[in-house]
């Protein structure tokens, strides 16, 4: 992670002279109130794109549903205040393993050029099981066998985020929270583990 933060801060500092806040059209750079934002986790193309300058290209691998890959939706209920709505899924055709979960925040922003801090809560619910891959009818069912695993997470964030382009904004978050889990009818509780993470995003605001 310790790159991703590089390349992220050495954009910021490349663009830091450049503090206008409306294109040559006339349009906000930043987002207004009433504005929805789609957006998804950048970790797996940065690190394609890295790994093809620091490792040989037949090992730099495309990014696929190996990764976890997380979708955002949020709208600005006000300048400083959002809320959040988060669908993440991870199928593993290999380990012939899956993920899926839906979760629920509240973001609240400050700043008034293009580097925007936010900080505020969510919660995350998900399942998932091992399946067949001669049988993918088998992933829906799963649950309802022995074997299957369960995950509630609550936690805070911090981050920010650096519009590059009009509404187009890419940023990082720390997560910090606890865990409550079920594996196999056995259930477990943890702070911090995997719910301690932080993530790459790419925003869409429109």
């Amino acid at each position: 992670m310790k790159r991703l933060f590089c390349m992220f801060f050495c954009l910021i500092c490349l663009n830091a002279i450049s503090q206008d806040l409306t294109t040559k059209q006339g349009e906000s750079i930043l987002p207004e109130q009433g504005d929805w934002s789609i957006g998804t986790t950048a970790h797996p193309l940065i690190n394609f794109v890295s790994n093809i300058f620091s490792e040989s290209a037949s090992s730099a691998t495309m990014p696929s549903f190996g990764d976890d890959l997380y979708f955002y939706m949020k709208r600005l209920t006000s300048p400083n205040r959002a809320v959040r709505y988060m669908f993440g899924a991870n199928f593993n055709m290999h380990e012939e393993t899956w993920n899926i979960g839906l979760g629920y925040g509240v973001e609240r922003r400050k700043g008034n050029t293009r580097l925007q801090g936010m900080w505020g809560y969510r919660g995350f619910f998900s399942v998932g099981d091992t399946f067949d891959s001669a049988d993918l009818l088998s992933i829906p069912t799963a649950i309802y066998e022995d074997s299957y695993n369960m995950n509630m997470n609550m936690g805070i964030f911090i981050g920010c985020e650096y519009f590059v382009l009009a509404k187009i904004a890419i940023g990082a978050e720390y997560h910090y929270g606890c865990t409550f889990s079920i594996n196999d009818n056995e259930s477990s509780f943890n702070i911090g583990g995997n719910a301690n993470a932080t993530t790459m995003k790419i925003n869409f605001y429109f």
